[in-house]
């Protein structure tokens, strides 16, 4: 499915429709000729008495960072279970976006439900400067001071992203990146760094839908 934003398919690991596969020779993103997301969404496989669920009316977003204005103490009010919030802070343009109407299990067995969207970011994104904030923060030893370092690059990193997962007429977003994020320890910033997409890189998310309303099959 192609939009003005970006080439977006979804992967049948559990979705009720495919409407795509990101797997075949020619695909850019498998050859690493583009910029690309891999959004893997998760949630419950029942409603915790045997009853199988279903997650309806789900919209990933994919934006590029805002980078217009300061972004120090920007409040994004992210709540319990600190994966997703009520309201958001600022966000830059739009990258990429699609509507999944229903997501369901698998099979009868299926441990979770489960699927994957793929998205291919626009050509403009993929051709800004890459500069890996692994060059910079890498150098310091300081385990806090690498972390304030990385919470500074994060807003002025023109390739980082923020990932908001929202379900229609809800007062919460069910995932966001930046809430996620901002509950990393100081190991995970470490090592996971924040979200964002290399030039050419292939980047794979796991979103857990802790925040979406899940409903009868």
């Amino acid at each position: 499915m192609a939009t003005k934003l970006g080439t977006v398919s979804l992967l049948a690991l559990g979705f009720a429709a495919a409407l795509g596969s990101g797997c075949e020779t020619d695909d850019p993103c498998a050859r690493r000729e583009a910029a690309c997301i891999e959004v893997t969404l998760t949630g419950k496989r029942d409603d915790g008495n045997g009853n199988q669920v279903a997650y309806r009316n789900l919209n990933v977003q994919i934006f590029a960072p805002n980078l217009t204005g300061p972004q120090t103490m920007v409040d994004d009010k992210c709540v319990a279970d600190h994966l997703y919030g009520a309201e958001r802070g600022p966000v830059g343009t739009m990258l990429a976006s699609v509507t999944i109407p229903e997501l369901l299990p698998a099979s009868t067995y299926a441990p979770a439900v489960q699927g994957k969207v793929a998205f291919q970011l626009p050509d403009s994104f993929n051709q800004i400067d890459d500069q890996p904030p692994a060059d910079i923060v890498d150098l310091i030893t300081n385990p806090d001071a690498k972390v304030a370092k990385l919470k500074e690059l994060r807003d002025s990193d023109p390739r980082a992203v923020r990932i908001i997962i929202t379900q229609t007429d809800a007062m919460t977003s069910a995932w966001d990146s930046r809430c996620f994020e901002n509950v990393f320890s100081d190991d995970l910033w470490t090592m996971q760094k924040y979200y964002r997409v290399g030039r050419n890189e292939d980047r794979g998310v796991q979103a857990d839908l802790e925040g979406a309303v899940p409903s009868a099959p």
